[in-house]
Formats: C-alpha cells, sequence, structure tokens
C-alpha cells in the first residue's frame, strides 16, 4: 500500500512540475553528454508499447526529432531511439485489471499512470546521451476508450516540451 502512494506521489509532483498548459506532463532526465553535432540519423525501437499507441508516438516523436534536423534511418544510424510504456496502477485493487484490454462487464473508474521513457543512445556504443520521460495521469470511466485525434496534438506538444534541450541542427 506505501508504494502505491508513494508512486502517485511522485506522479502528482512531476506531473505538477513539469506541465505547460498540457494533459501530459515532461521530465528530461539526461540531457547533453554526447557530441550532438555528429548526430543525423536515428532509429526507433518501442518497448511494452500498447499497440493502438505505438503508431501515432512515434510518428509525433519523428515529427519532432526531424524538427531538430535528424532524420529515421533504418541502416547505418547514429543514434537509437527506445520509446517504452510503463504503467502504474494507483489503486491497489485494480491491480490485476489490464485498462488496455477493456472488459464490457466492468462498472469500476480506472486510475493509473501512462508512462513513456525516452531512452537516446549512441548506436555503436550504446553510451545514454539524452533521457526522459513523458507521462498521464489517467482516470477512466466504464465505457471510455482512447480518442487518437484528441491525444495526438498533446503527444506532440509533450515531445516537443521534454525534447527542448536537445539541440537542434
Amino acid at each position: 500500500m506505501p508504494k502505491v502512494f508513494i508512486a502517485l506521489a511522485i506522479a502528482l509532483l512531476l506531473t505538477a512540475c513539469t506541465q505547460s498548459g498540457s494533459q501530459i506532463g515532461t521530465a528530461p532526465r539526461l540531457c547533453c553528454p554526447g557530441d550532438y553535432a555528429r548526430y543525423h540519423t536515428y532509429r526507433v525501437e518501442t518497448e511494452n508499447m500498447p499497440g493502438f499507441l505505438q503508431r501515432y508516438v512515434v510518428d509525433t516523436f519523428d515529427t519532432v526529432f526531424m524538427q531538430k534536423g535528424l532524420r529515421r534511418d533504418a541502416g547505418g544510424q547514429d543514434l537509437h531511439v527506445l520509446l517504452r510504456y510503463n504503467h502504474i496502477n494507483l489503486n491497489p485493487e485494480q491491480q490485476s485489471i489490464d485498462p488496455l484490454v477493456r472488459i464490457e462487464a466492468l462498472t469500476v473508474e480506472l486510475n493509473y499512470v501512462a508512462e513513456i521513457e525516452i531512452e537516446i543512445s549512441e548506436a555503436q556504443t550504446r553510451k545514454v546521451v539524452w533521457a526522459g520521460t513523458i507521462s498521464r495521469i489517467h482516470r477512466v470511466s466504464p465505457g471510455e476508450y482512447m480518442h487518437e485525434e484528441r491525444a495526438r496534438p498533446e503527444f506532440l506538444q509533450a515531445f516537443t516540451t521534454v525534447l527542448e534541450s536537445w539541440p537542434s541542427h
């Protein structure tokens, strides 16, 4: 039970401290130990990413990274980008309920934090050169589902904000 309260407190603190008018909080965690002028290409990998999120999360990340002067390349890239989804249930009684697999008979509101860790490393050395997270606290009522058209601009804003420290070419 204390772990849930600690996770909730951390999530609320991160969200409150790092939001900029968006519903998705951002938190850079590691910035700038790399030689950014020599990075031009990257590849993206996802981990634990729900299928319905994967395409547009990667697309919106690509949009922001391309604005920084980088291009996605299937071979011979300078950087490896890992987008890792983490799910944190905020209600101990709901630990066994997966909010991404909606059960039609579910009659309770689900409360959880959806977090995407961003880890950018040099492709050859695997040295991490940038890291951060975007996250959002969800309160989902029975029958609700993900609305991509509303979420896409929020993801774009979150990636833009969290990657502000990444130098543009």
